[in-house]
Formats: C-alpha cells, structure tokens, sequence
C-alpha cells in the first residue's frame, strides 16, 4: 500500500510539473510557440462527413498520447518543433457520413473534449445500371488493395494548403448521399465522394502533392484506379478512369494530371468519382476545398 501512494504521489507531481511547464515555457509573443498543454477539437460541432483538427501542445520528450474518438485510436503527428520549449501535435479524423448525430467523447491522455455530431441532409439519388453492372462483384484481390491503402498512415505530411479538384468539370452527385438503384434503395450505403461528370477522356488532375500507392487497370468494381497518399492517414482515390497516367510509388504535385476520365468499373456512363479518405473514413472533399488542414 505505502509503495503504491508513493508512485501515485509521484505521478502526480509530474503531472503538476508537466502542467506548469505547459503553461509557463512559451516566450510572450511567440506567435508560433505552443503555450498551453490544452488539448483543442475544431470544430466542436461537426456535421457527419466533416473533418476534425485535433490539436495538443506538450514539453519536448513527453509522451505522446493516442486520440480516442468512436472506438478508434488516432495517431498525432508533429508538426511545430521548438526545441528546449514544446512540441505542437496534430492529428486529423473524418466523422463518418453515417454516424448517429450525438455527444461524443475525443480523448488524448487524460483530457477529454466533446464533440456534437450534427446531422448533415444527404439527398437520394436515382440510377439506372445495366444487370451486369448492378452488383459490388469485385476482381480478386481488388477490395483488400482498396483496403489496405485505406488503412495506410504514413507520417510524413506531403501536402501544403489548400486541396484543388481534381476536375474541371461540373458535380453530378454529391458526398453522402444515398442511392436507389433500379428502384430499390441500397441498405448500408452513401456515397463516399463527389462524382464529376466530364466527358470521356477529360483530364484528372492531383487534389494536391503526394505518392501513388495504386496505379490499377481493370478492376470489376473501381475500373482503373489511381490513389495518393498525402499523409497522415489523408488519401484520395480517383476511380473508374479511362486512362492511368501515373506509377505507383510516383510522387506528384498538386495539379498534375494522373489520368482521364472513364466509365470503367460499375459506372453508369464517364465520370470521375473522387473521394478523400482521413485515417479510414470517408470524408467530405469540400471540407478539404475551404479549409487549410
């Protein structure tokens, strides 16, 4: 028992040490210093599909907490170092379109911050397919790579600013939205990015820098498929292309062209579908469009 307090005393004093440090090691003035070891959620209020910036300051070689938000732990990533003061970290998270608007609970450590999940209006849409097109029948192989890159967090962050589309041309269907396919709804679904509805061959461009982790032709499902990796756990996808002009394992700049726009896959006529991923969730691209993440 007495050597039990005795570390709970001493955990305690370096959580007390840890907190003066926070608040106390900033110059006054230093626009870019960390003061605080408060942990910040923006936007505290997220629609469904929206991302969330989870930002948390600690003294230099302190541990580094993982973020709990929805059952699933998030990784934070540097990204202001000042050395012999403090460290600013950060880690992005998609609200899935489909989760149930309510108070959730983000924690980092033992700080915690709630975050209201709002509703966000996702219309219906109506398609026709041909039958040999009306299933999720996909090639061997095809939705474990799909997967995979999905899951992938590499920490490097490689982009700067501002996401671009990756289309000129107008959006035919919207981020989120449900489906009814030759009449009937489809259960468990929305629509994970924005479709563009360029004519065939029309140019794809990057949304911004990063590395081609898939560079496919002939996929059942996805059809010619290109996907970036842009950094922690932030990927994009653009799918049923007619043409892939990129390799996988290239690295590419905001802007440049990957490929053309195709029907390739389970399409229903030329169109590029894009989406963003953020640490596995489907995420709305206009939020990337707007904000500088």
């Amino acid at each position: 028992m007495v050597f039990r307090t005795h570390l709970t005393l001493i955990a305690v004093f370096s959580l007390m040490a840890t907190l003066l440090y926070c608040t106390t090691a900033a110059p006054v003035g230093a626009a870019a210093a960390v003061t605080s070891c408060a942990l910040s959620v923006q936007p505290a209020m997220a629609r469904q599909g929206q991302t969330l910036i989870v930002e948390l300051g600690l003294p230099e070689g302190s541990p580094v907490p993982v973020v709990t938000f929805n059952k699933k732990t998030f990784k934070l990533f540097p990204i202001a170092v000042q050395p012999g003061d403090a460290t600013a970290y950060r880690a992005l998270i998609g609200v899935p379109a489909d989760l149930m608007p309510g108070l959730y609970d983000l924690t980092a450590g033992s700080q915690v911050q709630h975050v209201k999940v709002t509703a966000a209006t996702f219309p219906v849409q109506h398609i026709r397919l041909p039958k040999n097109k009306d299933n999720f029948i996909s090639s061997p192989g095809e939705a474990e790579a799909i997967q995979a890159a999905k899951d992938n967090v590499s920490s490097e962050q490689l982009w700067s600013g501002k996401f671009q589309k990756p289309s000129k041309a107008r959006t035919s269907s919207a981020f989120g939205m449900r489906r009814m396919v030759n009449g009937k709804m489809l259960k468990d679904y929305f629509h994970s990015g924005l479709d563009y509805a360029g004519g065939l061959g029309s140019p794809v461009t990057a949304t911004q820098r990063g590395r081609v982790v898939i560079a496919k032709n002939g996929w059942r499902l996805h059809g010619n498929t290109v996907c970036i990796d842009h950094g922690q756990g932030v990927l994009s996808f653009y799918i049923h292309l007619s043409k892939v002009m990129v390799k996988s394992g290239q690295i590419v700049q905001a802007g440049q062209q990957v490929g053309k726009i195709g029907s390739t896959g389970r399409a229903s006529g030329p169109h590029l579908h894009f989406s963003l991923y953020v640490n596995g969730d489907a995420t709305s691209p206009a939020d990337f469009y707007t904000r500088d993440l």
